[in-house]
């Protein structure tokens, strides 16, 4: 029956349903206990950023460069 539950929640947060509705629809008293199923949830995964998504690359051929020399 576990493994039935978690299926169900998992589709249940994937198709968009929030966290707080789906404590209602499993009826857990805790929502901590609802959010175990958030980490099985590909979209909730998908979601998340990472902060190399945040860098701001410049392009190279915009760049100016020094035409200095570097004493040794």
């Amino acid at each position: 029956m576990r493994h039935k539950r978690h299926t169900y929640a998992t589709h249940q947060l994937e198709a968009g349903v929030d966290l707080p509705t789906l404590q209602n629809l499993i009826g857990h008293a805790d929502i901590r206990d609802t959010a175990i199923y958030l980490h099985l949830s590909k979209r909730h995964l998908q979601a998340a950023s990472s902060p190399v998504e945040a860098l701001q690359i410049s392009d190279p051929s915009q760049t100016k460069r020094s035409r200095r020399r570097i004493k040794k």
